[in-house]
């Protein structure tokens, strides 16, 4: 005798993600504590005014974190002071993998 299951019965596997090495993992950890680190340092530099800091930190943000990091702490600089501030930031050369 043979059994069939309607389709709705048979439940299809998650999709396997792939597992991430050490190094991954850590790289992933690393990013996750400077953008904490940078976010609160620009938040206090704004809030002092000190502009300049706040331009140091933005591009820390780029060149030690990431092109998303960099843009999310300008943005956060933006929206803070304003867009009548000229922000001049340099962007890190691209990493190659």
């Amino acid at each position: 005798m043979t059994f069939a299951l309607a389709p709705s019965a048979v439940s299809s596997p998650e999709p396997r993600r792939p597992i991430k090495n050490l190094r991954e993992k850590g790289a992933e950890s690393f990013h996750s504590a400077l953008a904490k680190v940078l976010t609160t340092a620009l938040e206090n530099a704004l809030e002092a005014g000190d502009h300049p800091r706040a331009i140091s930190i933005i591009n820390r943000g780029f060149a030690e974190g990431s092109a998303q990091l960099g843009c999310d702490l300008l943005c956060r600089a933006i929206a803070v002071v304003g867009t009548a501030r000229t922000w001049t930031v340099q962007l890190a050369p691209l990493r190659s993998p």
